[in-house]
């Protein structure tokens, strides 16, 4: 996973100096325990790759948060450090803890029919109401370690890649055949908007 989040960083880099200087240098492996111990599970593999590369992106902490100020790695995301991620996963058990109960109206399939559940962990956030989630209690026919897209006030989510490895080959290869535009406001937007 190191090396194809490599790979990720340098195209970034021949993109846009602007969103290669926001990443933060990789975590250490206490920081990656602390993030296991705070949500308790162990993460996959990939995902620990991947943070073993970069530990999100700077500033996405609340303490230091200017949301009018950040540039998403990809899309319109920025993606969060291991404190940004603990404290954004506090902050949505706080919110939903007492919706313990299904959705009538959504059928499990993939992703579990309730609105939070405790071992959903974002590790993106947009506009604080769209979430990418490493889904790590997926649903009857989801695999642990799927990545989807959350959205707050909506009844459905959305399955983006069925492991984090696949989300990460896949945005490499969007990066590759240069499937994207650099906006007007300086971020790396996909033409089908995947992200």
């Amino acid at each position: 996973m190191k090396q194809i989040w490599d790979e990720i960083l340098e195209q970034i880099r021949q993109i846009s100096g602007d969103i290669y200087a926001s990443v933060n240098p990789p975590a250490d492996p206490a920081q990656i325990r602390l993030l296991e111990e705070t949500v308790g599970v162990k993460l996959p593999p990939d995902f620990c790759g991947y943070l073993s590369t970069l530990n999100g992106q700077k500033n996405t902490e609340e303490q230091t948060r200017d949301r009018n100020a950040e540039r998403p790695l990809l899309g319109y995301y920025p993606f969060l450090s291991v404190t940004g991620i603990i404290e954004t996963w506090r902050m949505m058990n706080t919110l939903f803890v007492r919706e313990t109960e299904p959705l009538e109206w959504v059928t499990e399939d993939k992703i579990k029919p309730y609105i939070w559940r405790r071992h959903w962990i974002p590790f993106t956030e947009y506009e604080g109401s769209w979430y990418l989630i490493l889904d790590c209690d997926p649903g009857k026919n989801g695999a642990c370690g799927q990545v989807f897209l959350w959205c707050s006030g909506m009844d459905f989510s959305a399955v983006i890649a069925n492991s984090f490895g696949e989300f990460s080959r896949e945005l490499l290869r969007r990066l590759a055949e240069k499937k994207y535009e650099l906006s007007e406001f300086g971020t790396i937007e996909f033409e089908d908007y995947y992200i």
